[in-house]
């Protein structure tokens, strides 16, 4: 089931009044529940590719149990289950979440490379996009640990995997504090913490960097903020995140400017889910102190920009967190290990990306004047035998369904 509007509507309004009505009118058929709108747009929790279960060699331990099919035939997937620990953490809306601990080398012990007798290994903290789930990142987030020889801890959102709770910018909050607090009472000091935020995962990244202490965050394929997500035209007025500023969330745009870390930010100039202009605004947006030089390859788009030049993804981030030194670790071992092809080949680089946003083409569609309405704002169907009403019963009259 979609929402269209006429085709009539576009002779008399322009591209964002369409869209700033289209809001409208699913704000009103929802009985004016701004939170279902943009919760039921936002996150597509997938199937949970994963569960949890106890360590059989170790009662304390937790452990991911891959239930996705294409997971559980993967040399790669089950290394980087073997070597993780997974946490549980209650957030501070109450909800319960996974959060999984990838520790480099080759057994998961941390290495030379990323720690030391003085300090703890680098931990980058990861929030991943609104399609995937933790169990689906574990390739890459083993890639990340072994190409450049740190931690890294990837975070689930309330609602997904096997974590209780709804789907919530929110929630999200919640989850990615829980996680940092997780991380810091493990001994790891805040100078030691680099958050990584995909997508999606680039607002509760923006939002822990403007209230707590980071040694750096990177923002992939990230956002303005929710709603500027759907601007047709982002120049001219009656564009949604305008008429509708109220009800917007992710204010990343906002958040940037306070951020005293280095930001490193890494958008796909052929992206057609998040446009590529809110990567560059972003990095226009950045304190000066703090803004790195950004990554924004040319035939890159929203889900293939570490695989459509997996080399330079690496080089980049590498490069990144070199210029962390020196709370970070050396350089040096940083630069050699990202760089390295025997490095590459024994992670398997070069596989598919999980994929961080839905494909579906929503959000290209709603900036053309087009809803899909997803499942989560339907009306239920009446039962067999009863009155069936009008298929545009509810609906404004410059709105149709669309079977």
């Amino acid at each position: 089931v979609g929402c269209k509007v006429r085709p009539a509507c576009h002779v008399v309004m322009g591209a964002n009044c369409v869209a700033s009505t289209s809001i409208g009118c699913l704000f009103c058929y929802t009985g004016c529940n701004a939170e279902k709108v943009r919760n039921a747009f936002t996150f597509i929790p997938p199937p949970p590719s994963y569960s949890i279960a106890q360590d059989p060699q170790n009662k304390d331990r937790f452990k991911i149990v891959y239930l996705m099919e294409g997971l559980l035939g993967s040399p790669m997937y089950a290394h980087a289950a073997d070597i993780s620990q997974v946490h549980r953490v209650t957030t501070a809306n109450d909800n319960r979440i996974p959060v999984v601990w990838v520790k480099c080398g080759p057994r998961g012990e941390s290495t030379s490379a990323a720690s030391s007798a003085e300090q703890p290994p680098l931990v980058l903290l990861h929030c991943h996009g609104n399609a995937t789930d933790i169990g689906m990142m574990m390739g890459p987030y083993y890639e990340l640990a072994e190409v450049l020889g740190i931690d890294v801890v990837g975070v689930e959102y309330s609602g997904y995997g096997t974590a209780t709770g709804t789907p919530s910018s929110g929630n999200t909050y919640a989850d990615m504090e829980a996680a940092y607090d997780l991380v810091k009472s493990l001994g790891v000091p805040p100078s030691r913490i680099v958050a990584y935020g995909q997508s999606v995962g680039s607002g509760p990244v923006a939002c822990l960097a403007a209230k707590r202490q980071l040694g750096g965050i990177i923002l992939h394929s990230p956002l303005l903020s929710g709603i500027k997500v759907v601007d047709p035209r982002p120049d001219r007025c009656c564009r949604p995140s305008c008429v509708w500023h109220c009800f917007d969330f992710y204010p990343n745009g906002r958040r940037i400017q306070n951020v005293s870390c280095p930001v490193f930010i890494m958008h796909g100039q052929q992206d057609d889910i998040i446009p590529f202009y809110h990567g560059v605004q972003l990095h226009k947006d950045c304190p000066a102190s703090s803004r790195w030089p950004a990554y924004f390859p040319a035939d890159a788009g929203h889900n293939d920009l570490v695989e459509t030049d997996i080399r330079a993804y690496f080089s980049e981030v590498s490069g990144f967190l070199n210029g962390l030194a020196p709370v970070t670790q050396s350089p040096e071992q940083i630069h050699m290990a990202a760089l390295s092809g025997n490095a590459c080949a024994s992670s398997g680089c070069g596989m598919a990306e999980p994929k961080a946003g839905p494909e579906d083409g929503r959000y290209e569609q709603f900036r053309q004047g087009t809803v899909c309405m997803p499942a989560g704002l339907r009306r239920q169907q009446p039962m067999e035998g009863s009155l069936q009403p009008d298929t545009t019963c509810g609906l404004p009259p410059n709105v149709v369904a669309d079977a």
